[in-house]
């Protein structure tokens, strides 16, 4: 099953061209009103925030092609192709990215996350660096990008890059670690309810349905019906569990798309996420 989506979180947000500039990036994502909030421009704010986000990903040699806002405006972000992409097993694909946001009013501090996209569904996971992640936007005090932030940004992106290419070493353990209908219920207990879980010697259909939670439940659906899960790479395998996870955080959990974002990137689902993969591995 191929997730016919054009775009990753269905579609929030607007696809641009590089070459765009800050301010041509801002009208096409319509986010460039000026709105007046405490004397200040609104839409001014918003410019340098997108001339940083640019400034940042070029540094690395990361081309933005995503651009949007949350929250009514209140987050700003831009989502940057870093060219690093594996294949975890046929017709499964993994792309890393550079997500650039700042959810300041003011847009002062810009933080950075980066990503790693399976192209087959949209999932998003996790990538973790060591390096500093949140900057202050010197466009707010210079008009250009420094060269000391240039170098931190290259340093940054190439952390990145090293940490995607660690995550396709897990994934290619992850489809190597098959996995039966007990052990993915448990799994799924694990992360979702790992206090229940605890207390269960089995994990069969009498418990699922005497203990599950809803999203639990929703869970072990997706191990079977989760776009891209019928996949060799996927099917009966703990990257096949993972994915069920990322797949219902994603797209299901929440009151819509722009709240599960923020909670995905900042909030409880990305704790959740991150359980997830760190369960997946020592399964």
């Amino acid at each position: 099953m191929i997730w016919t989506n054009e775009k990753p979180w269905h579609g929030i947000g607007v696809d641009v061209s590089n070459k765009l500039s800050a301010r041509e990036m801002l009208g096409k994502a319509k986010i460039d009103r000026q709105v007046s909030k405490n004397k200040r421009l609104k839409s001014i704010e918003n410019e340098k925030a997108f001339r940083f986000f640019k400034s940042f990903a070029e540094a690395g040699d990361a081309n933005i092609e995503t651009i949007g806002s949350l929250e009514n405006e209140r987050i700003v972000f831009a989502l940057a192709r870093l060219n690093e992409k594996f294949f975890v097993g046929e017709g499964d694909e993994v792309e890393g990215y550079l997500l650039l946001t700042s959810r300041q009013e003011n847009r002062e501090s810009i933080q950075i996350q980066f990503k790693a996209v399976r192209r087959v569904c949209f999932n998003t996971f996790p990538i973790a660096i060591k390096e500093r992640t949140t900057f202050r936007n010197i466009f707010l005090t210079s008009s250009k990008f420094l060269p000391d932030m240039e170098k931190k940004s290259r340093e940054v992106i190439a952390s990145g890059r090293t940490a995607i290419s660690t995550f396709a070493s897990d994934a290619q353990r992850l489809i190597n670690k098959k996995v039966d209908e007990a052990m993915a219920n448990r799994y799924m207990f694990d992360v979702f309810q790992p206090e229940i879980s605890i207390k269960l010697p089995a994990i069969g259909p009498k418990e699922i349905r005497e203990h599950a939670e809803e999203k639990t439940r929703q869970a072990i659906t997706a191990i079977d019906n989760a776009p891209g899960n019928d996949l060799e790479s996927a099917h009966g395998t703990a990257w096949g569990l993972l994915n069920a996870v990322i797949y219902l955080v994603d797209h299901h959990l929440g009151k819509n798309q722009d709240f599960r974002l923020r909670q995905a990137w900042f909030g409880s689902y990305a704790k959740i996420k991150q359980r997830a993969l760190d369960l997946a591995l020592r399964a």
